[in-house]
C-alpha cells in the first residue's frame, strides 16, 4: 500500500579550495514496502539552477536489511547511485552538458527509524571520484515523515 510521504534531502558537499556546499530540497512522493521486506520511495526534486529550474525524478529502494540504497535519478540529469557501509559504486551521470563516469566510495551508512516506522532517516558519507581523483567529499540525508495513506 502507498503512503503519501514528505521527503527532505540535504546534500553536503566538500571541495578542496571551496566553501563547503549545503544543498536543501523538500518534496512530496509516495512510500511503498516491497514484499521482500524493503521500501521504495518515489518523489520528484525541484533544483533551482541559476537559469531557472530542473525536476528530477527520484526513485530510491531501500534495501530489506536497511544496510543500503540505490537512488535512480531520471529526468533533465539522470543517475544511479548506491550507498552501503564500505560500498565501492561505479556509475556514469548524465547531464543536459554531457556524460561523466563517477565511483562513489560510501565511507558509512546509516537508517534510523523512528516513531513506529512513521518517520526513517537515511545518512551516507561518501567520497565522489572521477578518473581516480577524489572530487569531493559529500553527505547525503535523507529524511522521510509519511503523511497518510494512498
Amino acid at each position: 500500500m502507498k503512503k503519501q510521504v514528505t521527503v527532505r534531502v540535504t546534500g553536503i558537499h566538500a571541495r578542496d579550495g571551496e566553501p563547503t556546499e549545503k544543498i536543501i530540497t523538500n518534496s512530496s512522493g509516495y512510500i511503498e514496502d516491497t514484499e521482500d521486506g524493503g521500501c521504495i520511495l518515489e518523489y520528484v526534486e525541484e533544483q533551482d539552477t541559476g537559469n531557472g529550474s530542473i525536476k528530477i525524478n527520484n526513485k530510491v529502494n531501500i534495501a530489506p536489511d536497511g544496510k543500503g540504497i540505490e537512488i535512480i535519478r531520471g529526468g533533465d540529469m539522470e543517475s544511479k547511485l548506491a550507498f552501503g557501509e564500505g560500498l565501492v559504486y561505479d556509475t556514469e551521470y548524465h547531464s543536459p552538458y554531457g556524460s561523466m563516469e563517477m565511483t562513489v566510495r560510501t565511507s558509512s551508512f546509516d537508517l534510523v527509524r523512528t516513531r513506529q516506522d512513521e518517520e526513517m532517516k537515511l545518512m551516507a558519507e561518501y567520497a565522489l571520484e572521477m578518473g581516480g581523483q577524489v572530487m569531493s567529499s559529500s553527505m547525503i540525508i535523507i529524511e522521510i515523515k509519511k503523511s497518510e495513506t494512498v
